[in-house]
């Protein structure tokens, strides 16, 4: 069966349905009758209006089901939204999408089925109006066309339920606004009574809603301004256009409040819509400010503040004391005045001033301005100004009022941090030319990177900015490094050293470092500076040339040693020996079981003596000698190491299924993996042993075990055993050489690969060696 079919547009779909907000919604008999109606007219037992949603379908009304809603992926109605006709299935039981429907198979053995989809104007399919019977039928074209048009009525009834609620809501919202408004707010009929007032209004006035609603608002009104708020009403009515003014209002304790007024008229039912605010401490402030003059005087001369007021229609130019203080002039008549203020601005000001005054007049938008003045001695000082303008009954801009105040210390000082901020720009930019800068909050994060940090670390900038200094962390250096360099910037102080970082594609690089911690007034350290060199090359050299003169000296000291056996030709007197031991038990053969078993022990020996030459050969060869890399299937090699080395019997071998196919020096890798897997056959003790071949990989390295069952081998010989020569065991008790282990240990340190032993006594052994990726 095929489940839960989605239209392309699900996502908005579900958006239109839920802002109808009906999922869950009571029944109403509109939809009752729908639903009612649609099943008389298709014939059927069951009708529903379904609606949707991301995981079910829901019922609105349901006829002859007893259930509100059902899954989604069970539902019919799934499908009939995929469309825009009616949907019809004639019989359930032979429709492979049906068939096999628990509605279909069960209860209520739907068999017939067909929908129509509610489609919104938008063109979302909400759900569907669909009908149901328990036995097949077909609808015909009639009843088809039908449940469209009743489909079509749910769609109208969830759009006028819709508007209905959100009419409701906007009505909600408007009284809820009203109800917390600060300002005044009533409504007055055309009679002049108070018909609605809101909470400020009682709380502002004192008195109660009952004692304001059906009381004449001319009560109310300051016998003074009765008349003037009169006028303002006629006009009102006459121009049937809102207007604003202000009256004084008696309050319930006897005093007036002065309220600025917007009103206006409803022209078809005459009510007055009215908004006041209380503006009587805003003209208790304005006489306050009258009557401080003098200290506002004063206040202006320690500040290097003054005012002035500008005419439009007088041209009168009017200056507080403190404007004067800060032009060096004594007080002079309007007309003086003006002209000598133009003549002490700097005149390469004089135009920029000229034009926000006309910006201001004409637009009626505030004014700031700054300009210099300049004095006969060629002296200067730096003005701000600010303006607001003011205008009469009509609107018009008849002047401007403003404070201006003598900012010149300022000033000189901007000036000074300017020319301060231009030499370190200039320090900042020569120091990005020349090295690797970065900046860092006292958490570590990056806040600045130049572009040589930039270039070297490989990260653009979008990468660094935000990011830890961790992610330029190599791992090379100890814990007790990285700790000691904190430890020196967090006290304050300076740190120089060498470090070596990792950049974005894995390569790493050197820098000669410096790190300044910037201090906070407290002493604490609020950011770093790192100032480095690119030292790559040197320490690459330098590294180059140490490890080519330790390996020198490493390969001088193995051919010296070789060269001594070698000179002895150790090799060709053993065979002779051998040869001879061999000679004499073939003449002797009835010589005594003693002389027998000892001649056996010679000849052992002389082989082990061999081994031993071979291996010393072996192992002053690695290294020296260049072998070519090949691609090697690790799992198929240690199959055939295992086929050459494990005995059939006695040994549970495991190789791990995700062994590599790596390229690599394929005879140095089989080398070690033979002697790692005949140590563990040689030295098992168990029953059965148990050897086991596991592989992981490192970020930079393949990492190698060879684990088993054997008797262990304790802490104190987890070294001694890669020494040349080494043995746990007696030679007498278990032929070796001593040397296979250091060869494994060669190569793999050559590969700069690390070898090393976990293991305990009589707990079995695990040999982990990395190598290079």
């Amino acid at each position: 069966m095929k489940i839960n079919p989605k239209p392309e547009n699900e996502i908005e779909r579900l958006k239109a349905l839920d802002e109808y907000a009906i999922l869950g919604s009571l029944p109403e008999k509109e939809y009752d009758s729908i639903a009612q109606l649609a099943s008389y007219i298709c014939g059927t037992p069951i009708a529903v209006v379904s609606l949707i949603d991301d995981e079910r379908q829901w019922f609105k009304s349901s006829i002859g089901l007893d259930v509100t809603e059902t899954p989604r992926e069970l539902s019919f109605c799934q499908y009939t939204i995929m469309g825009d006709e009616v949907f019809e299935i004639r019989d359930a039981i032979e429709n492979e999408t049906f068939a096999d429907n628990p509605f279909v198979t069960g209860n209520p053995n739907v068999r017939f089925y067909a929908g129509a989809p509610l489609q919104d104007k938008n063109g979302f399919n909400l759900g569907s109006l669909c009908v149901i019977d328990t036995t097949p039928r077909i609808l015909t074209d009639e009843q088809k066309k039908g449940l469209k048009l009743l489909a079509n009525q749910v769609v109208l009834l969830l759009d006028s339920r819709k508007k209905n609620r959100d009419f409701i809501k906007s009505q909600k919202e408007l009284q809820n606004f009203i109800e917390l408004s600060k300002d005044l707010v009533c409504i007055a009929n055309v009679d002049g009574f108070f018909y609605k007032v809101n909470p400020a209004f009682t709380d502002v006035l004192g008195y109660s809603k009952e004692e304001l609603e059906g009381k004449p608002f001319i009560d109310y009104i300051h016998p003074e301004d009765l008349d003037k708020t009169l006028k303002e009403i006629e006009k009102l009515f006459e121009e049937r256009t809102n207007i604003s003014f202000e009256n004084r209002y008696r309050c319930k304790n006897g005093k007036y409040i002065l309220l600025s007024w917007n009103t206006t008229p409803d022209p078809d039912t005459g009510y007055l819509y009215c908004i006041a605010r209380d503006k009587t401490k805003e003209k208790e402030a304005e006489l306050n400010l009258i009557s401080s003059n003098k200290l506002l005087d004063e206040s202006q001369s320690i500040a290097k503040i003054g005012s002035w007021k500008f005419d439009l229609i007088t041209n009168e130019l009017i200056w507080s004391k403190g404007h004067y203080q800060i032009f060096d002039l004594e007080e002079l008549p309007s007309d003086q005045l003006f002209k000598e203020y133009r003549s002490k601005i700097h005149p390469d000001d004089l135009s920029n001033l000229d034009k926000a005054i006309e910006n201001t007049i004409i637009t009626g938008a505030d004014i700031v301005y700054n300009h210099r003045v300049l004095f006969s001695d060629r002296t200067i000082k730096y003005v701000v100004g600010i303006g607001k303008p003011y205008r009469n009954e009509k609107g018009e801009v008849i002047g401007v009022q403003g404070t201006v105040q003598d900012i010149t210390e300022k000033t000189l000082a901007e000036q000074k941090i300017l020319r301060k901020n231009k030499e370190i720009r200039d320090i900042k930019s020569a120091l990005d030319e020349a090295a690797i800068v970065a900046v860092t909050d006292q958490k570590g994060i990056f806040t600045y990177t130049n572009e040589n940090f930039r270039t070297i670390s490989k990260y653009s900038k979008e990468e660094l900015i935000g990011q830890d200094q961790q992610i330029i962390s190599s791992g090379y250096h100890p814990t007790e490094f990285s700790r000691g360099m904190f430890v020196t910037i967090a006290n304050g102080n300076v740190w120089k050293g060498e470090i070596k970082n990792r950049s974005k594609d894995g390569s790493y690089y050197w820098e000669s470092r410096t790190i300044v911690p910037f201090l906070n007034a407290k002493g604490k350290p609020y950011q770093y500076i790192a100032i480095s060199t690119d030292i790559t090359q040197e320490k690459l050299a330098k590294e180059k040339l140490n490890n080519a003169l330790k390996d020198l000296e490493k390969k001088n000291l193995e051919l010296d040693q070789f060269a001594y056996v070698v000179s002895h030709d150790l090799k060709a007197p053993l065979r002779a020996i051998n040869n001879l031991a061999e000679w004499i038990t073939e003449d002797m053969p009835e010589m005594p079981d003693e002389v027998s078993t000892n001649f056996g022990l010679l000849r052992g020996r002389i082989v082990r003596m061999e081994n031993l030459i071979n291996g010393v050969l072996d192992y002053s060869r690695i290294g020296r000698t260049e072998i070519e890399k090949e691609t090697t299937d690790l799992k198929k090699m240690l199959n055939q190491i295992i086929d050459f080395i494990v005995p059939i019997e006695g040994f549970e071998i495991s190789i791990a299924e995700n062994m590599p196919i790596i390229e690599t020096e394929k005879i140095l890798l089989q080398q070690v993996f033979s002697n790692l897997i005949s140590n563990s056959v040689k030295y098992n003790d168990k029953p059965i042993g148990e050897i086991e071949c596991l592989y992981e990989s490192l970020v930079d390295f393949h990492q190698f075990t060879v684990k088993d069952n054997g008797p262990g081998i304790a802490e104190e010989y987890h070294k001694k055993v890669f020494e040349v020569f080494q043995t746990i065991e007696a030679r007498d008790k278990k032929e070796s050489t001593g040397i296979g282990l250091s060869i494994v240990k060669k190569i793999i340190e050559e590969k700069e690969g690390r070898i090393y032993i976990e293991s305990e006594n009589d707990n079995g052994t695990s040999f982990i060696f990395t190598l290079p990726k």
